[in-house]
């Protein structure tokens, strides 16, 4: 990870509107998204493809992206909302989904500004980092466990309206967590979640 940097607690943070209220679109991304990530891959077909560039999902010459991650405005870590249920939350119960809309990329190269290795969690469907030995706590029981597609995010580049800066990396759990309130959430490993390293900037519609 690199040192930690960027704005300091207190600027930007989720806006947007939740879109619990349309349970329609919820499920009909289900059926369009069917084989494309970490909502829809069974644990077999993810085992396949966690060493393998999934950008071929996408047509020719286009970035691979992923949509339907979000805000959890209990535990402020970023999760996947593409299931029919919300996983599972440290703060208890499942995540609760607020503000944007993250699209996030998989497959690509990774680059100065743009770090490999985040992963979908399968017990506790949040997004963790999959780059050390161990593979942080999570809130299900034991270890983060990796499915799906190997995500590639930009850290330490300008904010802009479709980009969100301060998501950071935690130290405890490896999860990825908004850093832009005065608390930090809640951390699978007990307490706030702790940052450290880069301060990625996340695409979101």
């Amino acid at each position: 990870m690199g040192l930690p940097n960027g704005s300091p607690h207190g600027s930007s943070t989720p806006t947007g509107t939740p879109s619990h209220s349309v349970a329609s679109s919820r499920r009909s991304f289900l059926g369009r998204a069917a084989g494309v990530g970490a909502g829809i891959l069974s644990v077999a077909t993810a085992a396949t493809l966690a060493g393998t560039s999934a950008a071929s999902a996408a047509p020719q010459g286009a970035q691979a992206e992923q949509s339907n991650w979000r805000f959890c405005q209990k535990c402020y870590s970023m999760f996947f909302w593409g299931y029919p249920t919300d996983g599972v939350c440290p703060a208890g119960g499942a995540h609760s989904a607020q503000g944007y809309n993250f699209v996030l990329p998989y497959g690509v190269p990774e680059t100065s500004t743009a770090q490999a290795n985040w992963r979908f969690c399968q017990k506790c469907y949040s997004m963790f980092f999959w780059g050390y030995p161990t593979d942080g706590v999570c809130p299900s029981g034991g270890a983060h466990s990796a499915q799906g597609y190997n995500f590639v995010l930009p850290h330490d580049v300008p904010e802009t309206p479709t980009r969100q800066r301060n998501w950071r990396f935690c130290q405890k759990c490896y999860s990825m967590f908004f850093w832009g309130y005065p608390t930090d959430g809640a951390c699978a490993s007990g307490g706030a979640h702790s940052a450290q390293g880069y301060n990625f900037a996340l695409p979101h519609v």
